[in-house]
């Protein structure tokens, strides 16, 4: 015999909408700066610039400049903003 319990249900608010929307504006401005810098350095898009946290891809931007020691950053990152335990 399972206990069947309902599907937990989460609701979307207004504010949460516009502090998305907030949160993107954000990113996009310092993906544009860091853009913008890179360009100016003269580096040709090759500068080295980690903007793996402006990546709308599923797993940052790419594994090419990955360190171990990043890796574990992030999910500590990770790890504290969904409140688990470490």
């Amino acid at each position: 015999m399972s206990l069947r319990r309902p599907p937990t249900r989460v609701e979307l608010k207004a504010d949460d909408i516009i502090e998305y929307e907030e949160i993107m504006r954000e990113r996009e401005i310092a993906a544009a700066d860091a853009a913008a810098k890179a360009g100016a350095s003269g580096g040709g898009g090759a500068s080295g610039v980690n903007d793996s946290a402006f990546s709308s891809k599923p797993g940052g931007g790419g594994a090419t400049g990955a360190t171990p020691s990043t890796g574990a950053k992030r999910k500590a990152t990770i790890a504290e903003r969904i409140g688990a335990p470490r």
